[in-house]
């Protein structure tokens, strides 16, 4: 019982970010039991969160002789494998973490961003986001990170295509949904599905794009489309970002804008 209390103060402690006096608290609990695989667990969490990488391993590791580590624990000790260069270990790793059932669904986003930052991980970043999409179909960012990893591992971009049209029937509103699918089916030669899909992109949205290049292809699709309309706004929103602002080119510089683009075709 006591012990048990000593290792729910550490977890206040930690949870309120006092990483040492957590510490203080799990020395003096192996002090009592030194086989206290819970506290060996938080010892390896809390050593992570002050980047303590070989300390968290060894905690880590010294916990799984005594307990089965929480799905969280299993991702602390593959991402400090995969820190300290220890790539194969933290494949292994990784891939039995992505196998659990009782994997938190909040962890599956932090699994994803964090394997597709890693050349050789891209493939288990698809598995975390076709996880996210098994427990919740109705979550448009899960089928989007499906796509971005699966154009990204050189799937067809016809399955690519399919993912993201989901994604914009989940969420119709969502302009960055509608610009990846659009700049794909581009790519595939589908200029009139391309534009369907960014027509329907309201005016006051097409304004908040701050993205240069994506505002050059909404350009081209909408030139393409003869919709003059929405190639004027996005024209001037090119414009308004390529143009330094006064205080930027001094009171003697020209305003110095972009080549102009092609003319609409009629």
């Amino acid at each position: 019982m006591e012990t048990q209390q000593t290792l729910q103060g550490a977890i206040d402690l930690f949870r309120q970010g006092l990483h040492y006096q957590a510490l203080d608290q799990i020395t003096q609990l192996h002090a009592v039991d030194p086989d206290a695989g819970k506290a060996w667990e938080l010892k390896g969490l809390i050593e992570d969160s002050l980047s303590w990488h070989n300390t968290s391993i060894h905690s880590l590791e010294t916990a799984t002789t005594l307990i089965p580590l929480s799905a969280s624990g299993q991702y602390v000790l593959a991402k400090n494998y995969l820190e300290t260069g220890k790539t194969a270990l933290a494949q292994s790793v990784f891939t039995i973490l992505l196998q659990r059932e009782d994997i938190p669904d909040r962890l599956l986003p932090a699994l994803s961003t964090y394997l597709g930052r890693h050349s050789e991980m891209k493939h288990l970043a698809l598995q975390a986001c076709r996880k996210a999409v098994r427990r919740d179909p109705d979550q448009a960012d899960s089928w989007l990170g499906m796509a971005h990893f699966m154009n990204q591992l050189g799937y067809p971009q016809r399955q690519v295509a399919s993912i993201l049209r989901k994604a914009v029937s989940l969420d119709p509103e969502n302009r960055h949904y509608r610009l990846a699918l659009s700049n794909l089916l581009e790519h595939m030669g589908q200029f009139d599905e391309a534009y369907r899909v960014v027509k329907q992109i309201s005016r006051s949205e097409l304004q908040q794009i701050h993205c240069s290049s994506c505002l050059e292809r909404l350009m081209a699709i909408f030139q393409d489309a003869n919709d003059q309309m929405r190639y004027d706004i996005c024209r001037n929103k090119l414009l308004q970002l390529q143009s330094p602002t006064q205080s930027e080119r001094g009171p003697f510089v020209r305003n110095r804008l972009p080549k102009p683009p092609r003319q609409i075709r009629h």
